[in-house]
């Protein structure tokens, strides 16, 4: 990617799991359904390349291979290229893992965290009670929780920075959505969107050409988000707030109402890989 003067960013996908639709859509939900595991580039100018998320990696069956991280893999089986994961995408288009400079986690769920020992002189920044939880729970409450404790590089808590602490400012905006500006350029917004995930991270981009709320997993389907159709209620079991979940929902909907230019995507939609890059 050639050295630009504004914040750009990229989408792409590493990997895949599957569920049944039904726990998407209990309405309209059959067969089966691809969860892809979207991470995307961002290139900051002054700063570099930051990764938002890191999709899965081999690092994935390494650390589900023994009880009780073999449970995630046999509730979530997963499909991955080994040429597909993070590294080897940027690493084929010339940029090495050592040029990343930040890793964004939104959430400390596998299928957004198992490339980051691929990344090894990033620092990573993360919500703070994302960060504390991770530190309080055990290994087998961490794997109920969607936590391998083992995709966690050894250095992991010394490249920690807190989004609280590093943000240029902290606002809430209209619709009740907490916003950090971060890299020092308004273009580029971190939102906090709880409920899912503790302290689960987003963001939202605007540029000439586009505008772009990324809520990650607030939903796992614009479409059923949109008819404000919730997953079943199974999801409980790994979800951190299920009220808080609902909420975000609202205020999403309600940013959409205000800012009719923007688009809403989800990690895992089917609508979010068609803004997938098939090259940087």
């Amino acid at each position: 990617m050639a050295q630009k003067e504004n914040i750009e960013l990229r989408f792409f996908a590493s990997g895949f799991c599957e569920a049944h639709e039904k726990i998407v859509n209990p309405k309209d939900g059959h067969g089966k359904c691809k969860f892809y595991a979207v991470w995307v580039l961002i290139f900051v100018p002054e700063i570099g390349y930051v990764l938002f998320d890191t999709g899965y990696s081999e690092a994935f069956h390494k650390a589900t291979k023994s009880f009780p991280e073999r449970f995630y893999r046999w509730v979530t089986p997963v499909t991955l290229d080994p040429i597909q994961t993070a590294k080897s995408i940027l690493e084929d288009s010339g940029i090495k893992s050592e040029e990343i400079r930040f890793v964004i986690v939104s959430h400390f769920h596998a299928d957004h965290i198992a490339g980051l020992k691929d990344f090894p002189m990033a620092q990573i920044i993360c919500s703070k009670v994302a960060f504390e939880e991770v530190l309080k729970l055990n290994r087998i409450k961490a794997v109920s929780k969607g936590i391998l404790h083992k995709l966690l590089p050894k250095d992991f808590q010394k490249r920690i920075l807190l989004i609280e602490d590093v943000a240029h400012e902290i606002c809430v905006n209209d619709n009740g959505i907490t916003e950090f500006q971060v890299f020092n350029n308004p273009s580029f917004r971190l939102i906090e969107i709880p409920g899912h995930a503790k302290g689960m991270l987003g963001f939202i981009y605007q540029d000439e050409a586009k505008s772009i709320l990324y809520a990650t997993d607030a939903s796992w389907s614009y479409d059923t988000y949109n008819k404000k159709i919730l997953p079943k209620k199974i999801v409980k079991l790994f979800f951190d707030s299920w009220d808080d979940f609902i909420e975000t929902q609202r205020k999403i909907r309600a940013f959409e109402l205000d800012n009719k230019e923007f688009i809403i995507l989800f990690t895992h939609c089917p609508n979010t890989l068609n803004y997938i890059s098939n090259e940087i």
